[in-house]
Order: C-alpha cells, then sequence, then structure tokens
C-alpha cells in the first residue's frame, strides 16, 4: 500500500512514491559554486592585502622651496627603496609657520615614472601662494600613485 496525504485545498487524496526526496546535483552546479568564488576570491585576496605600500617604498629627501615670475615652486628627490616601479605620484605638502601652527596645504601630481633602487628629481609648481611661502615650513608626503 502507497502512502497518501490529502490536499489542504481540494481534499483529494495525493499519492507519494517516496517517503523521502532525492536531490541530484551535477558537477556543473560544484563548479559554478564551489570553484568559480575561489577563482575571484584568491585574485582579489592578492590584490587587495599584497599590494605595494607607497609609504614604505618611497621617500622624498632634499626639499627646497623657490618664489619666481611662474608661482611657488617645491623642488626635491623621491627615492625608491623598493623592486617596485612607481607612476603617476600624487603629493600633498602642508606648509606651518615658525611656532608650528598650520597655515595652509597644496596637493600636486608627479606624472614621471620612478624605477626600482632610484632617486628621481621633481619641481612641482603651486599656484596662490605669495613671498610669504618663503618664511613656512613644507612638509611633503606622498599619498597615492600606482605600481606598474
Amino acid at each position: 500500500m502507497k502512502p497518501k496525504l490529502t490536499c489542504p485545498h481540494c481534499d483529494k487524496d495525493i499519492s507519494v512514491i517516496a517517503n523521502r526526496i532525492e536531490i541530484k546535483h551535477s558537477w556543473k552546479y560544484a563548479f559554478l559554486f564551489l570553484v568559480l568564488p575561489l577563482l575571484f576570491f584568491i585574485p582579489t585576496y592578492k590584490v587587495v592585502y599584497f599590494k605595494p605600500v607607497i609609504t614604505e617604498d618611497l621617500s622624498i629627501v632634499d626639499v627646497s622651496t623657490s618664489l619666481n615670475r611662474w608661482g611657488f615652486e617645491l623642488h626635491g628627490v623621491v627615492v625608491n627603496k623598493s623592486d617596485n616601479v612607481w607612476k603617476s605620484l600624487m603629493m600633498e605638502a602642508e606648509f606651518f609657520d615658525q611656532d608650528g601652527n598650520f597655515v595652509d596645504e597644496a596637493k600636486a601630481s608627479i606624472s614621471t615614472t620612478i624605477n626600482e633602487h632610484s632617486r628621481e628629481h621633481f619641481k612641482v609648481r603651486l599656484n596662490g601662494l605669495g613671498k610669504e611661502a618663503l618664511t613656512l615650513e613644507p612638509r611633503l608626503k606622498l599619498s597615492g600613485g600606482r605600481v606598474e
């Protein structure tokens, strides 16, 4: 005798072939739900967690300032201490007075390529700063860039 169920809507008997439902999964579903996420996760993990840090690889040395007819200029050298090739650097300059109070800031980009274990001279022109900028102390930091 086959087990039967009663339909709650029409009160008819429904025959049940088995008392459990068998679910058959193919290898396609296993590939879709297990392998593909791993193929996405591993490269993403490497890009996010193993990318070089600009403050560990590069440093700014020999900073000087000048004022000419084109505006205020910062001169210096970026030193690459790593095996990475950096390009499209973003630099931030903060200016402080003699008492250490913050006065102004400026941002600039350095478009040159800095090869591994090398030194690269830079000159950045900043507009809007007058002669009083020569009395200020600039503090430079690299805030962005990308590795080739």
